[in-house]
């Protein structure tokens, strides 16, 4: 499966989906709420973690979200999933 989705709609479907306001989800990742904003606005670069959270609280499929939005890491992704 092949997502397409960027960093903004990610973060919102992740709000919408699970019920959380953007200062419950930067507790949960020890973020804070600016970075978050920041995130939205592209003005910071999300890690591999952060997708996987998000992609957790919007019933994304994990690895697929995150090879989406880090083309760059998806040989190791691809590769750890075939282990």
């Amino acid at each position: 499966m092949q997502i397409a989705i960027d960093v903004p709609t990610l973060i919102e479907k992740a709000k919408r989906t699970s019920g959380l306001n953007y200062g419950e989800m930067a507790q949960d990742i020890h973020k804070s709420r600016t970075r978050i904003s920041e995130w939205l606005s592209g003005k910071a670069e999300i890690g591999t973690d952060e997708i996987a959270y998000f992609a957790d609280k919007a019933g994304l499929p994990i690895i697929e979200t995150v090879i989406a939005l880090k083309p760059q890491w998806a040989h190791v992704w691809q590769r750890a999933t075939k282990s």
